[in-house]
């Protein structure tokens, strides 16, 4: 598919590819690559940028099925070609893996990843292929002992001068240390993973894909669609709990109107289809208004509010056997970006119906964050997050689940630089996690609430190379 959309470009702007291509050698042969940045998971950072903010489209909200505004500083955005690589190797420690309010068990565990990434960038098209495996080692749980693999792929091409597409794939198979809580931030909206829920040690096997296109057919109007399915299984689950398999196929339209420079405002429909074991499914049908506010690459706002239907088919909280049941809520949220030379920094707010995330099966999703990331030093950089989720279930996967769960979770990293090749990124992260009306031991306690508490500590050292493309 890459190979044929180089073509396809190169058919409709020969003159400037070939432009373009002598400038870059001549480039490569006289700068240095530069380190890659220490963020994202095992040294594959994110880099998604920022879509096409320095013309006059839009840039596409997560929730449409866009990449959405990344919170890294404009110094970290650099786009070339380049073949990237290295080796990661890391250490954490986790006081409460099994996530239980009693008999807690800490545990220590080694990370040692190799990784690649090629990523390139041309008049029309921009895309980045990435792979990191390894293993995973822990001291207490050996069981869990496993290697983990990431392939990410990630595409976005202008096929005509009013036609632009976006293709994204992540498949992973993560335990541990090595897995999604150790980066990313929650976006509002997003359509994506529950990230407000946390699940005991366990293997998963997740996979991810996003296709998203968009077509300018007047001056001032956007029409596109979008389509995305996430898949999630765990095996292999630490102590007694029980995390149930899902996947969410979701599919929207969208329509968006410039009602002034840099504020698109419009109207989409979006179709999920949420199914978990070992028996459940939710459809949702959601009606949002939609603006989104952009200037330049400093700064983007945007909020949408409607309402949604569910149709839902499996067990309630406290039932003992399945029902079908149909309702109506409100979902919105809003979503603020900013950032300039060295500061990145983001906050928002969602309320929607979204997916268990392994531990309950559909639920009403409520959820605040706030991330800042800086570049302290030439060498230094640092971020701080917080967020908070409140997870009321629609239905669940087992008599034993919860009626509703809420987590808080707090972090700060910091990373360095040394030289050009050698990076140190070190972390600390803290989780408070409630779980309300889980059906209790006794007819006397017929519910009760479980706490659990966890803090995460990491550092990670890594070796990185970048080889420019003579492209």
């Amino acid at each position: 598919m890459v190979a044929g959309l180089q073509i396809f470009g190169m058919a409709q702007n020969s003159s400037s590819q070939t432009s373009d291509q002598s400038s870059a050698t001549s480039d490569n042969t006289s700068r240095t690559a530069p380190a890659a940045a220490l963020s994202g998971i095992a040294g594959m950072e994110g880099d998604s940028g920022s879509g096409d903010t320095s013309g006059t489209l839009p840039q596409i909200p997560a929730l449409l099925g866009g990449i959405g505004f990344s919170s890294v500083s404009l110094s970290e955005m650099e786009r070339s070609n380049y073949l990237r690589g290295g080796i990661n190797v890391g250490a954490s420690y986790d006081d409460n893996p099994l996530l239980v309010s009693s008999g807690v068990e800490s545990n220590t565990s080694e990370s040692v990843f190799p990784n690649i990434k090629i990523a390139e960038t041309s008049s029309r098209m921009r895309w980045t292929l990435g792979y990191a495996g390894g293993l995973t080692v822990n001291q207490k749980f050996t069981s869990q002992n496993q290697g983990s693999q990431n392939l990410n792929f990630d595409s976005q091409y202008r096929l005509t001068p009013h036609l632009s597409l976006h293709v994204a794939e992540n498949f992973s198979i993560t335990t541990g240390f090595f897995d999604g809580s150790n980066g990313g931030d929650v976006v509002a909206g997003a359509g994506g993973p529950n990230a407000s829920l946390i699940t005991p040690l366990a293997n998963q096997k997740s996979d991810s894909t996003t296709v998203e296109t968009n077509y300018h057919f007047a001056l001032n109007d956007l029409v596109g669609g979008s389509g995305s399915f996430f898949d999630s299984r765990f095996s292999n689950v630490a102590g007694q709990a029980q995390l149930a398999n899902t996947q969410t196929a979701a599919g929207s339209a969208f329509w968006l109107h410039q009602l002034f420079a840099g504020d698109w405002a419009g109207v989409t429909y979006r179709f999920e289809r949420i199914t978990f074991d070992p028996s459940g499914e939710t459809r949702v049908h959601s009606f949002y208004a939609v603006d989104t506010l952009n200037f330049s690459k400093r700064f983007s706002l945007t909020g949408f509010v409607g309402p949604q239907y569910a149709e839902n088919q499996g067990l309630i909280a406290g039932a003992l056997t399945a029902t079908q049941t149909n309702n109506w809520s409100v979902g919105g949220g809003a979503e603020f970006g900013w950032r300039n030379q060295n500061t990145g920094a983001s906050v928002g707010y969602s309320r929607m119906i979204s997916d268990g995330g392994g531990v309950l099966g559909s639920v009403l999703l409520q959820t605040i964050h706030a991330s800042v990331h800086r570049q302290l030093t030439v060498a230094w950089s640092g971020s701080i997050s917080a967020s908070h989720g409140t997870n009321q279930s629609l239905t669940v996967p087992y008599i034993s689940s919860a009626s509703s769960i809420n987590l808080t979770s707090v972090g700060v990293s910091l990373a360095r630089n040394v030289g050009r090749s050698v990076g140190l990124q070190m972390g600390y992260s803290h989780d408070f996690q409630q779980q309300f009306g889980v059906p209790g031991p006794t007819p006397a306690s017929p519910t009760e609430t479980l706490d659990a508490n966890r803090n995460r500590l990491f550092v990670t050292l890594s070796y990185q190379w970048a080889k420019p493309l003579g492209m």
